[in-house]
């Protein structure tokens, strides 16, 4: 992405004001809260770290790299370019007072670290190039998913190879059907009449803090159309003055979130309800596959870490 001059001078203008109000606006780690319930699915089973998921992107990308020089086409490694919220925003929507305080939602702190990350580089995307990348139709499989989703792939594709280098040979069966997994388990407990009550009191308690949601949804979806407005208004970038306000809006609307999620026992809440569904939804098969998950990506982990060195280090 190339940022026009003016553009520039927004952003670095909005950061500089933003940070000093404390917000973390680049793309390192946000804060959390340390004593606050970080309810996950599977008992945080597909969440990673922001550092161990870049090794793993690396990695990944690596073998792609290799594989397509193998069949003679040309592939630069792409870097990942997401900020540490896609690993630390939590799926229930669920917030720290600290997060809230220093980054809000990470709505207007993502835009503003996309706005530096590097382009994709520019490949050849010919038929041979991307058959090669992907793979082709006479080797294509579909899974359908535990969350009703269908997915399809093709095993001959240097993207396939690349992962079952990585993380052994059943990754790109076991991956995404714990990812299904996961997914079926959120809109379990997002159905569930105790996960609908505990929301409830969260709303109630939002309207009396000025905020009025019917779900934890409502406020972040508030902030990115206020955020997609302003980008569509400008072809060098949102006003100033107009980022800059929504920016401590965000964190405004965050922190009654946050306070309100822990004056209502919303993660509590959460986690109950998170632990009777998986104990009623969860086959034993469901769990091997969980734990199969685990351990490849554990051992990928291990594997990218390399052996210790002989003085310990």
């Amino acid at each position: 992405m190339i940022v026009p001059s003016t553009a520039w001078r927004t952003l670095l203008t909005v950061f500089v004001a933003l940070t000093a109000a404390g917000c973390s606006y680049g793309g390192g780690q946000p804060g959390r809260g340390s004593t606050a319930l970080d309810v996950r699915p599977l008992s945080g089973a597909t969440a990673i770290s922001h550092a161990d998921a870049v090794r793993l992107h690396d990695r990944e990308e690596r073998a792609v790299a290799a594989c397509m020089r193998a069949r003679g086409q040309r592939y630069t490694a792409q870097p990942r370019t997401a900020s540490a919220r896609s690993e630390e925003t939590n799926p229930y929507g669920l917030l720290t007072s600290r997060k809230a305080a220093q980054d809000g939602y990470g709505i207007v702190g993502e835009y503003v670290y996309r706005l530096t990350a590097p382009a994709p580089a520019d490949e050849p995307r010919g038929t041979v190039w991307q058959q090669a990348l992907t793979g082709t139709p006479a080797h294509r499989v579909s899974l359908r998913l535990p969350d009703g989703v269908s997915l399809e792939y093709s095993t001959d594709g240097c993207v396939a190879r690349a992962r079952a280098e990585v993380y052994g040979a059943d990754w790109n069966t076991v991956e995404p059907l714990t990812v299904g997994l996961a997914n079926r388990v959120i809109a379990a407990v997002e159905a569930d009449p105790g996960h609908r009550a505990a929301v409830r009191r969260w709303s109630a308690c939002m309207t009396r803090a000025g905020h009025p949601a019917k779900d934890l949804q409502a406020p972040r979806e508030a902030i990115d159309s206020r955020l997609r407005t302003a980008v569509s208004e400008s072809s060098t970038g949102p006003d100033q003055d107009a980022l800059h306000a929504l920016g401590r809006d965000e964190i405004r609307t965050a922190r009654a979130d946050a306070d309100c999620q822990g004056a209502t026992g919303l993660a509590e809440a959460v986690r109950k309800v998170q632990q009777a569904v998986e104990k009623s939804l969860l086959t034993e098969h469901d769990r091997k596959t969980v734990a199969a998950y685990v351990a490849d990506r554990r051992r990928a982990l291990a594997a990218e870490a390399g052996p210790p060195s002989p003085n310990g280090g």
